[in-house]
């Protein structure tokens, strides 16, 4: 019975960037735009790269998707992410500049009502998107997209939700449901998320939240939830991914054109 998501990998993932692209490919959009920034005169400090903690930075994030599954981690943290085990976003959140209206133009190239500024205050030409525009289509080819595509996350979550009103998955989460009343609990299924209840969203972890989190991962093991659930919601993005093989074929190359672009402009 399958517990361990470690090596989970599900189809959609090959269609998404892996969380060190999505760092390397905006630092890449920063550097680029801090560029064009200085040809306009203005300083625009370029962040330091920020490493991901954790596989991929994505919907599809195995080691999340399904709940807690770590009994050791369970037995010690409860609900509560481990140290080291979710993305590092408190590091992406640290303050930024604060531009003026003409740095704003630029960065933007958009006036303050929100229309399409062509020239800044000098009459220079303004690329389109601004210097942000400018940086985002040099790795992506398009000024208004960079990284994962809009039907990417579509498959990803519609297989997700999808999953979860399969009669495969509803048996499982019903056993899963009735192993948790055998030690006082009533969760009608996992994705009820009983660790996000009020009593266990204090400072600290307290025994009640731990004991219902080894229940919990206990119960999962025992009526093989991980392995039919994951199954069932591979099986969804397999049959969307065949229904749109065209439009992946191009995401494939789409990532294969930002990666190598990220790596031209921060070296591999």
């Amino acid at each position: 019975m399958r517990l361990d998501v470690g090596s989970l990998v599900l189809p959609i993932e090959p269609y998404l960037f892996t969380d060190r692209q999505v760092a390397r490919l905006f630092q890449a959009r920063a550097v680029l735009t801090a560029s064009c920034m200085e040809r306009f005169g203005h300083h625009w400090p370029v962040p330091k790269e920020a490493g991901p903690d954790t596989g991929t930075l994505n919907p599809a994030n195995t080691a999340h998707r399904y709940g807690i599954t770590d009994a050791r981690l369970a037995a010690r943290h409860g609900y509560r992410a481990a140290p080291g085990t979710m993305p590092s976003r408190a590091k992406e959140k640290s303050p930024g500049p604060n531009p003026g209206p003409e740095e704003m133009l630029v960065l933007t190239g958009l006036h303050k009502d929100g229309t399409r500024a062509a020239t800044d205050e000098r009459g220079r030409p303004v690329p389109a998107g601004g210097c942000q525009g400018e940086a985002t289509k040099a790795l992506s080819g398009d000024p208004q997209k960079i990284g994962n595509r809009e039907l990417v996350g579509t498959i990803t979550i519609g297989s997700y939700r999808a999953s979860q009103k399969d009669p495969r998955v509803i048996r499982v989460f019903r056993a899963w449901s009735q192993c948790m009343r055998q030690y006082g609990y009533a969760y009608g299924d996992p994705t009820r998320a009983p660790g996000k209840a009020a009593a266990f969203t204090g400072p600290t972890v307290t025994k009640a939240e731990i004991a219902v989190a080894v229940r919990d991962v206990e119960c999962k093991r025992r009526t093989n939830v991980i392995g039919v659930w994951s199954s069932v919601d591979a099986a969804y993005q397999r049959r969307a991914i065949n229904e749109n093989a065209r439009e992946l074929a191009a995401v494939k190359r789409d990532i294969r054109t930002q990666v190598t672009s990220a790596d031209g402009v921060l070296g591999k």
